[in-house]
């Protein structure tokens, strides 16, 4: 899938920045996609910086939205922000970037942008919610038109300059795990069939799916358990590679654990007390989810 990031950053007198993007010239918050192997804490400081002239500090998590567009879907990740420097400035993205109040915001938005930001705005240091958007005809419409007639156009005249066109945002292939605790606070682990190893539950996306659809039905299809997901806690991305993993926290609400084509066995460790030929990368994400703390981002070795 594509995955983007988005930055919302609010000054002292109640005004959102925004800009108005050179391809619509429709408003947004800034940002954009994700480059291979990038964590997108660095991400949306790398976006902000190069569309307004911005430096600033991702402070936390607010949302993570999906747009289920084909033929790979679009995720986005929404970072509160704050300022620690930098000039406002027009960029060959932004025509113009300025702070507009937040209850009275440009009429000219996209509602997929309004959406984000409301979602964004709404949230006043609870945990990153998650949310599909739900787009009509009139967003397809417009996607296709940018696809096929705008971006080539500009492409065109960017060789026609001798310039080369911006490189297109890798696909990201992404997988989602679950930390679930039984009542003394151990921790559930599946021992593979295919490895002498113990991972969490959990896998890769299937078609279009959502991080957390994907983390229910993998967690279903290796343990037998139907679960709800209490957070999203931890992002990884690995090293040099287009491969992002959500780890959640989760609860069971049903069904009884069952070995199957994927799981030879099954059993709860101690946080820190995993037997040796656990996955250290499924270690970290386990001490990463139990810190008590807003979404962590840390990158790991494949």
């Amino acid at each position: 899938m594509k995955i983007g990031t988005s930055g919302v950053l609010v000054n002292g007198f109640g005004g959102v920045l925004l800009m108005q993007r050179d391809d619509t010239r429709t408003f947004a918050a800034p940002g954009g996609g994700l480059e291979c192997g990038e964590l997108p804490t660095d991400g949306i400081v790398r976006e902000l910086r190069e569309e307004t002239g911005v430096l600033a500090i991702p402070v936390r998590l607010a949302a993570v939205t999906y747009w289920r567009q084909p033929p790979d879907g679009h995720l986005f990740l929404i970072f509160r922000c704050l300022q620690r420097g930098g000039e406002l400035q027009p960029t060959e993205e932004a025509i113009s970037v300025g702070y507009y109040p937040t209850h009275d915001l440009p009429r000219l938005m996209a509602r997929m942008h309004r959406e984000r930001l409301d979602i964004a705005l709404k949230n006043q240091g609870e945990d990153a919610l998650w949310q599909e958007h739900h787009t009509g005809w009139t967003e397809q419409l417009g996607w296709a038109f940018m696809q096929r007639i705008v971006y080539p156009a500009k492409n065109w005249q960017l060789r026609r300059k001798g310039l080369e066109p911006p490189t297109p945002a890798p696909q990201w292939q992404t997988g989602a795990f679950v930390v679930i605790r039984n009542e003394t606070g151990q921790v559930l682990w599946v021992k593979r069939t295919d490895k002498d190893v113990w991972n969490l539950p959990g896998g890769g996306r299937e078609g279009l799916e959502t991080p957390w659809e994907t983390a229910v039905r993998e967690t279903y299809e290796e343990t037998g358990l139907t679960v709800k997901l209490d957070k999203l806690a931890v992002i990884n991305v690995y090293h040099n590679q287009a491969n992002m993993v959500f780890t959640f926290t989760a609860h069971a609400t049903g069904g009884t654990l069952t070995t199957g084509p994927e799981a030879a066995d099954f059993a709860y460790f101690t946080p820190g007390s995993e037997p040796p030929n656990a996955m250290p990368q499924h270690v970290e994400r386990v001490a990463d989810a139990l810190n008590g703390g807003e979404t962590s981002f840390r990158l790991q070795e494949p």
